[in-house]
């Protein structure tokens, strides 16, 4: 273990997620481009240990190095664009709208039942109760300002059914941070108004988009069709890799 380690290490580094740790529940690592093998020692530690990395799809001799330092490929993540110009479509459903802070429980709710194809739910090392509880809490944290710059949201009879938190990533571009809708509404359009919501309207603060960004996993074949259906192309992919274990220093 110690000799695929230090391959592995030649070009990466490790860096700590202090949110993921705290709500997995044990240290949490993202692999980074770099070198500094001494920070591989993290994953020698004698309790669980979780580390995650993101390569581009065609970085196979990178994906192989994590491979044999006991990375898992357990994902492949889609990024899509499109550029927003001239006159766009509005939404068609009823009760469009910005969130407001009252709206947070019910989004927590849905981000922690709506989701079965991120990485964490597509991980089977992950209980369903610890995937679904890390998109509650991704959610939640854009109530109390630490994730996001926006907020749609879709009601229903006076309830909230679906979300679309959002991110200014540069000027003028809107990235889809998180969509998720509750599955008694799905498949009824709801989630592509609330996209064609964000393209007129923004996160609300006169900022109006020039282009969006939005990701999605391979395995979340619906996701892409209404993305390539609102005009999104793809513009990259990326494995996603995950490490769990109780690595001993001698293994």
């Amino acid at each position: 273990m110690r000799t695929e380690i230090g391959n592995a290490a030649t070009n990466h580094i490790l860096k700590p997620d202090s949110w993921l740790s705290g709500v997995v529940g044990c240290p949490a690592w993202r692999v980074e481009s770099g070198s500094g093998s001494e920070s591989w020692a993290m994953l020698h530690t004698d309790g669980p240990v979780f580390a995650y990395a993101k390569l581009k799809a065609g970085d196979i001799a990178e994906v192989s190095q994590l491979a044999d330092a006991g990375f898992r490929v357990v994902d492949t993540a889609l990024t899509f664009d499109r550029p927003i110009s001239g006159q766009q479509s509005s939404p068609r459903s009823p009760g469009i709208r910005l969130s407001r802070p009252e709206d947070r429980e019910a989004v927590a709710g849905i981000a922690g039942r709506a989701f079965r194809f991120s990485r964490f739910h597509l991980d089977p090392r992950f209980p369903k109760h610890l995937a679904d509880g890390i998109k509650s809490s991704w959610a939640g944290n854009y109530f109390e300002g630490k994730r996001g710059d926006g907020m749609v949201v879709a009601e229903r009879d006076g309830g909230v059914v679906g979300f679309l938190q959002l991110l200014w990533a540069e000027t003028g571009c809107l990235v889809v941070d998180l969509i998720g809708l509750d599955s008694a509404w799905q498949g009824q359009g709801i989630g592509r108004d609330m996209i064609l919501y964000a393209v007129l309207h923004g996160t609300g603060d006169g900022r109006v988009p020039t282009t969006m960004k939005v990701g999605t996993q391979a395995a979340n074949t619906p996701s892409v069709r209404l993305y390539e259906s609102l005009g999104f192309r793809l513009t990259s992919a990326q494995y996603v890799m995950h490490f769990h274990g109780v690595a001993k220093e001698h293994q």
